[in-house]
């Protein structure tokens, strides 16, 4: 009794009566409750769970919220380039979608071996088949590629028929979507159409599996045009081209053009080692272009796209000429296809055209050279002949 008179009185100290409280979860902010969601030991299935507890937590783990986008961006993380930074998306919903594809994908990979044995007697039938299947799901096409990746990249030594029809499918659908790419790239007006774009696609299309994109070859050639520029600079602080932004900008004057031929050459040929591969030629390495870039050694159409591509971002217009057997660029053209030549195959060659004839009657006695070989081509007819080894 006396026990409880003192805790009445402790309770009611000051005329102010304290009441005992007891604290839940959900009292907790939402921001907290999202964090602790976020927890990196809880799994799909457990996020389920809570969510199905009470309304409070079903509205904390709705499907544009921050709980479902960890969940998504932490079991596929390759994923996550095709989205935008703070996109908003329905990530409940894309977890579902990319969950089905996966389990799509694997039945359809695991049910290869099994036909080829008992159904059909051709390989060539039963990939064709699952190929088919594959692309008749109509899901985003980078889900089924992240689900063929995953199979490929799990524990070595295991499962290694299934890994085996994997590749097979990606290598295919790979190579399907670049195809359309670069029908869509054809199909653009010559103005839109870079020669760097071209090669890119065609060494997408040769090596399906490899880790080659657009950006990550055009960074590459941007780091050496900045190259250039701090080679310009030293021999000309005022140069044009140390603040050319624009990649339409064109410097008229002939000296600060031949100022950023010559930085270019410094750059390629001399600290950076650039050369035409005259000991392998025919390697088909030589007309790869994220293989130039990495070996820095070429041929002379793969090595011109890239020289060119620079010049271009320099502020110097520089063509593709139409000549037989060896690929040349034009500088400082002029109509009927006169001009300076440069052949980027040997490093600093620059000659004119009366010169260059003399040179190719040498070199091709007997051959018969027309004005038209001099004439500058367009981006069709370089993407034909990048697919022919040692043009």
């Amino acid at each position: 009794m006396a026990t409880s008179v003192a805790r009445a009185e402790q309770s009611s100290l000051n005329g102010i009566i304290y009441e005992p409280q007891t604290k839940k979860l959900t009292d907790l902010p939402t921001e907290l409750l999202e964090h602790i969601l976020c927890f990196p030991v809880l799994k799909h299935v457990d996020v389920c769970n809570v969510s199905c507890c009470c309304k409070r937590l079903q509205d904390v783990c709705h499907g544009r919220g921050k709980v479902w986008e960890h969940q998504y961006k932490i079991r596929w993380p390759r994923l996550q380039r095709f989205y935008r930074q703070n996109e908003s998306c329905d990530w409940l919903r894309e977890y579902i979608t990319r969950h089905r594809v996966g389990i799509q994908i694997r039945r359809t990979v695991e049910s290869i071996s099994k036909r080829f044995f008992t159904d059909v007697p051709c390989v060539g039938h039963v990939l064709g088949d699952s190929f088919a299947e594959i692309e008749s799901l109509g899901m985003p096409e980078h889900f089924s590629e992240d689900e063929l990746l995953f199979i490929l990249n799990s524990e070595k030594r295991t499962s290694l028929t299934l890994k085996y029809y994997a590749k097979k499918i990606l290598y295919f659908l790979r190579q399907q979507n670049i195809l359309r790419s670069l029908k869509t790239f054809l199909e653009k007006p010559a103005e839109q159409q870079s020669a760097l774009e071209g090669a890119v696609l065609v060494d997408q299309y040769c090596n399906p599996l490899a880790d080659i994109t657009l950006e990550s070859i055009s960074e590459q050639i941007d780091d050496m045009a900045e190259k250039a520029k701090k080679m310009l600079r030293i021999n000309n602080p005022s140069h044009p081209s140390l603040w050319v932004t624009n990649s339409d900008y064109v410097i008229e004057d002939f000296e600060l053009q031949r100022q950023v031929l010559w930085a270019l050459n410094a750059v390629l040929y001399e600290q950076l080692q650039y050369k035409g591969n005259e000991c392998d030629y025919y390697n088909p390495l030589n007309s790869y272009i994220h293989q130039v870039l990495l070996r820095r050694t070429g041929i002379p159409i793969s090595l011109s796209v890239l020289y060119m591509t620079l010049a271009r971002k320099l502020g110097v217009q520089l063509e593709p000429v139409n000549f037989p057997n060896h690929f040349l660029l034009r500088w400082c053209q002029r109509p009927r296809g006169y001009g300076f030549l440069i052949d980027t195959h040997i490093p600093t060659s620059h000659i004119d055209y009366h010169s260059s004839l003399k040179l190719i009657i040498i070199h091709y006695p007997g051959y018969v050279f027309l004005h038209c070989h001099f004439y500058s081509l367009d981006i069709h007819v370089i993407i034909c002949r990048n697919c022919t080894i040692g043009d």
